[in-house]
């Protein structure tokens, strides 16, 4: 329930057609790093089929498909939208931090033309693409966009980066946003925790703190933490786990589960020191799955009897299993990370009952 969406389209007027990605304009040294590594990583999976040494917006929803269609382990992703910048001061799109724009639109029209391959591909198979949508609370017509995700997609989620979005989540502002979601039983996603991928998540990482998130319950909403508000780096980044936990435990004392937290990028290698005590913390009852691909899983990092009691055979399986959303998932098991994480997502997600099939039917939105 956490994959990425990305591309290459450059002009921003055609966002509803086309992934936008453009980070020269704002662009972070490690930023730049990052970037050509995830190209190298998709490259090697194969995702460059022109070999023109760029992975287009085509090209890596092929290698999504590919990778959904022959899992043995997944027979749904959540893929997210991403929305723009906008200026909390004005409403208005701030074009120059924008680096990547992924809208509803594009995403509901992607989403619904690659489960009919899907179904072409593997009839009677069950696997699908949900969609992940994306509104800013800060854009002048949030209240129109959200409406169109509430009647006219099928999403199950909204997502949003703080930090990357300029979005403070604890503004007082945020009420009515907040209500709307709640009102409709549409979960939030939020990235918690140091944010690397954009620039804008480096220079503004204090949007990200967990304690911005209590507003948001406190309207009702069903949150799902990002990557269990763990830092990428350890021995840099703050920890705030054990801290997190207990706020967590307090949202969920009243015997519902109002905050969830999902495991993706905890296979990284740099979070490889940290599982034990996520092991300790976190109920299986409150996590839910996901990989953050396309950001690398790696499994050669988690060696046999040194990577938390990962044993030979584990390992050897992990390293010869190429498809990435099912090596992610072995890792987790291999870590001792339950399988009920795999199906909590259907508590977790706003999901129609009646979409066997990859489609499902436009949902109402709920008014006052």
């Amino acid at each position: 329930m956490h994959v990425h969406l990305v591309g290459r389209g450059k002009d921003i007027t055609r966002v509803d057609t086309q992934a936008y990605f453009n980070p020269e304009v704002n662009q972070h040294l490690f930023t730049r790093v990052l970037y050509a590594l995830l190209d190298a990583n998709l490259e090697r999976m194969g995702g460059d089929t022109d070999a023109d040494g760029m992975i287009s917006t085509e090209e890596y929803l092929a290698l999504l498909r590919r990778a959904l269609a022959s899992s043995e382990e997944i027979d749904e992703v959540v893929l997210l939208a991403l929305d723009a910048v906008y200026s909390p001061g004005t409403g208005r799109i701030d074009a120059e931090t924008t680096n990547l724009w992924i809208t509803n639109r594009f995403l509901d029209a992607t989403t619904s033309r690659l489960n009919a391959m899907l179904r072409s591909d593997s009839p009677g198979r069950g696997k699908r693409f949900l969609m992940g949508a994306s509104v800013s609370p800060n854009r002048k017509d949030w209240e129109r966009e959200l409406e169109y995700v509430l009647q006219e997609t099928d999403a199950v989620l909204v997502k949003l980066i703080p930090s990357v979005q300029h979005i403070t989540m604890d503004a007082s502002d945020r009420k009515a946003f907040y209500e709307a979601l709640a009102r409709n039983k549409m979960p939030l996603l939020c990235h918690v925790g140091p944010e690397y991928t954009f620039t804008e998540g480096l220079r503004k990482r204090e949007l990200d703190c967990y304690k911005r998130l209590g507003l948001a319950l406190e309207c009702g909403v069903t949150l799902i933490a990002a990557h269990c508000a763990t830092p990428v780096f350890p021995l840099f980044d703050r920890d705030d786990t054990r801290e997190f936990r207990a706020f967590m435990r307090d949202a969920n004392s009243g015997g519902e589960v109002r905050l969830w937290s999902d495991t993706s990028a905890l296979s990284m290698a740099t979070r490889i020191p940290l599982i034990p005590r996520i092991m300790e913390l976190f109920s299986p009852e409150e996590l839910v799955h996901g990989s953050d691909f396309p950001v690398p899983i790696d499994g050669w990092a988690h060696l046999p009897y040194v990577t938390h009691g990962i044993t030979t055979n584990e390992y050897t399986r992990i390293v010869k299993t190429k498809n990435p959303l099912d090596r992610d998932v072995r890792i987790k098991r291999a870590m001792g990370f339950s399988d009920d994480i795999l199906s909590n997502a259907e508590k977790a997600l706003r999901l129609s009952r009646n979409a066997g099939d990859g489609e499902s039917p436009k949902r109402e939105v709920v008014e006052e």
